[in-house]
């Protein structure tokens, strides 16, 4: 099943005034909207996500956060939507915007709500289309182009999330996921109703023709500001990579104490078969487990995210980059 995002202008207006109301501060809310699936006789399914209507959540104290789905925010969506059917507005609840800057959207408290968003639709609902997260990236657009773009969790996640043992090495690699395809990007498309592109279509704004380009500070300080994030996210990284390396540490010291033993019973069962070669053994190789115990295997799923999170600072800064890099040209072309 193929998941496009089609949002009104107005609704990417919203978000937009809120990320430049609110800079540098992260804030969102939630999305209300339709989801329209294709004929189930189509032979390839398309499921169309139509976001309508966006509200900011009430202000916070906590913009240290990422995201937070507090009780009060989820009382607050709620009560929004009884709002909008009481209005005879046929929408339902469809997932969150995010105002960024720099790429700085993945965490685990926006992953754990998706989930259990997704978890409570399929229960109470039999809602099988996915929650999308609607990103905008305050600093990349002050630099005069929209960033704005839709995400959804990826499948091979989500599998790895309903599994027994969870993000363990044996899981992440049997559901072929990685820290790139935590989250998979979805079409987006904003679309005008007839009235607004008739009156687009009568404006004539005037260019001059001897224009060139000139260099603006919004990306440099977008550059300057992901770097900083970057670096701290980097330090997050080594010490969760601490806890996966003491792990690794003690399961080398009990390997090391396991086969000393096994060759020891191996030694002492030889000696007792050949003095007497009926004679019964009462412990074996592989009775090992009677002795030792390995040490539980930590969750990669923090090691997970946070990687995640530096790769979508590394993708920001490769796109200011080549922003730069066209504008540099230009100049140098107007020159």
């Amino acid at each position: 099943m193929t998941i496009s995002v089609e949002i009104s202008a107005s609704v990417a207006l919203k978000i937009s005034k809120v990320g430049e109301d609110t800079y540098p501060a992260t804030e969102a809310g939630p999305l209300f909207g339709l989801d329209i699936a294709s004929k189930p006789s189509e032979d390839k399914r398309h499921t169309a996500i139509k976001v309508s209507h966006a509200f900011l959540f009430p202000p916070s104290y906590t913009n240290d956060e990422i995201f937070s789905l507090r009780a009060s925010n989820v009382k607050y969506q709620n009560d929004l939507l009884a709002k909008l059917k009481d209005t005879k507005v046929g929408v339902k609840h469809l997932g969150w915007f995010l105002t960024t800057n720099g790429g700085r959207f993945v965490s685990q408290s926006l992953i754990e709500a998706i989930i259990n968003q997704q978890t409570q639709n399929q229960t109470e609902n039999r809602d099988s289309t996915p929650v999308v997260v609607l990103v905008f990236d305050t600093l990349k657009s002050m630099d005069g182009l929209l960033s704005l773009r839709a995400f959804k969790l990826s499948d091979s996640f989500v599998r790895a999330w309903k599994s027994d043992e969870r993000f363990v090495s044996k899981n992440l690699y049997e559901n072929r996921l990685t820290y790139r395809n935590i989250f998979e990007e979805v079409p987006l498309k904003i679309k005008n109703n007839h009235l607004s592109n008739l009156k687009l279509q009568e404006l004539s704004p005037d260019f001059e023709e001897d224009s060139c380009l000139e260099l603006t500070g919004a990306t440099l300080a977008s550059m300057n500001q992901t770097v900083d994030n970057l670096a701290d996210a980097v330090d997050n990284f080594n010490h969760t990579l601490g806890n996966l390396n003491y792990y690794q540490r003690n399961l080398s010291r009990e390997l090391v104490k396991i086969n000393q033993w096994k060759q020891q019973i191996r030694q002492q069962n030889e000696a007792k078969l050949k003095i007497d070669p009926n004679a019964k053994l009462t412990e074996t190789e592989n009775d090992w487990h009677r002795h030792f115990r390995l040490p539980t295997q930590p969750s990669k799923y923090d090691n997970l995210v946070t990687s995640g999170l530096i790769n979508s600072y590394c993708n920001s800064l490769e796109t200011d980059g080549s922003i730069e890099q066209v504008k540099i040209a230009g100049i140098e072309e107007c020159n």
